[in-house]
């Protein structure tokens, strides 16, 4: 099976857990401490995977200084897009709810604000997606799938996709609005990780270690600013445990 093939059919499974998500939060009701506690849980499988994978092999490709300092940056530029989505309280409460799994995350503001969710949550999930996306290319042009990084992409999609499908809906959103704005993103995250494994597969050892690095440190500050805090108000201690699960089972894939 060729790179390009095998990138298309991950990218496809990616982008299929967004669609299946939004399709359960648009029909199915909301279970809200349900969702967190999941969204936590594919946190702690991203966090193994970056320990016990990505991290590791990054170091085994550009050494611990150039692995140390792409995951800084990765961390920093992950931020910063962050902050530009939320630059305004609307919107950073909308933010806050969609990267934690969402639990519904109704806005406090009607007009506008309503009438912009889906923009921010679009904008949102593409931005949370395209680290972790580029992470899986990054191991597809390697040769071998990170088993560990998949799960917590798989996980993390579906139930961010669900919680986040009725602030869209509440906002005016029809339904189906809803289940094609993640198809959408689905899409541009299949071409993002087709793009990202076919760009690497000639690359150097240095340059694959770098885009790990990269891509690692984006999904650390994701897990750890977004998904992390907002579980701990929502489930309080469970969530310590749903996310040392989700910790082991990355360790034992990895």
């Amino acid at each position: 099976m060729s790179v390009v093939v095998e990138a298309a059919l991950w990218g496809a499974a990616i982008g299929g857990a967004l669609v299946v998500g939004a399709l359960a939060g648009a029909f199915l009701p909301m279970r809200e401490r349900l969702a967190t506690t999941a969204t936590v849980f594919g946190g702690g499988i991203l966090l193994g995977a970056l320990a016990f994978g990505v991290v590791p092999e990054a170091e085994e490709h550009a050494g611990p200084t150039t692995t140390a300092l792409g995951f800084l940056c990765g961390a920093l530029a992950f931020l910063a897009i962050d902050w530009l989505l939320t630059r305004d309280e609307g919107r950073a409460e909308l933010r806050r709810a969609l990267q934690a799994g969402a639990s519904g995350g109704r806005g406090r503001s009607g007009g506008r604000e309503e009438a912009a969710r889906g923009q921010t949550i679009a904008l949102g999930i593409f931005a949370d997606g395209v680290p972790e996306t580029a992470a899986l290319g990054v191991t597809i042009a390697e040769g071998e799938i990170g088993l560990a990084l998949l799960a917590g992409v798989l996980v993390s999609n579906l139930v961010e996709s669900y919680g986040a499908t009725q602030p869209i809906v509440d906002g005016g959103h029809s339904r189906t609005f809803a289940v094609l704005l993640f198809g959408a993103i689905a899409a541009a995250l299949l071409g993002a990780i087709v793009l990202g494994s076919t760009l690497l597969l000639d690359a150097g050892d240095t340059v694959i270690g770098i885009a790990q690095a990269v891509a690692g440190g984006a999904i650390f500050a994701t897990v750890t600013t977004a998904i992390v805090p907002h579980a701990f108000a929502e489930v309080s201690r469970w969530a310590a445990v749903a996310a040392g699960l989700g910790f082991l089972v990355g360790y034992l894939l990895a």
